[in-house]
């Protein structure tokens, strides 16, 4: 069988107790508890995707009052700032929400 190494996460056989890559040793750890180890990191990786994704939309929040800031002039129109970081958060936003949805679903089916 072939499994992940703890280590560098690279392929090796579950037979092996070193790993051919990183020369790490496999150690005493049991198939359930690598895989308990692989679930982990997982929650882990999903939650830095949450808090990315929570920071995205502060940048949003942010434009937003940045935007209607200098709008509460009626003489001057906003600079282009708001709307950059708008174009910005956005695009983070949405690019963190598709690695959060592939985190979720290899959570899932691991």
């Amino acid at each position: 069988m072939i499994i992940n190494c703890p280590s560098c996460r690279k392929p090796m056989s579950s037979k092996a107790t070193v790993c051919p890559n990183c020369g790490a040793e496999r150690g005493e750890l049991t198939d359930e508890q690598l895989s308990e180890l692989s679930r982990r990191r997982l929650r882990d990786r999903i939650y830095r995707l949450k808090m990315a994704s929570y920071a995205a939309i502060s940048v949003l929040l942010a434009a937003a009052g940045w935007y209607f800031y200098e709008a509460s002039d009626l003489d001057l129109t906003p600079s282009t700032g708001p709307l950059l970081l708008v174009a910005i958060g956005s695009v983070a936003y949405v690019v963190v929400r598709a690695f959060l949805f592939s985190a979720k679903r290899a959570l899932k089916t691991h």
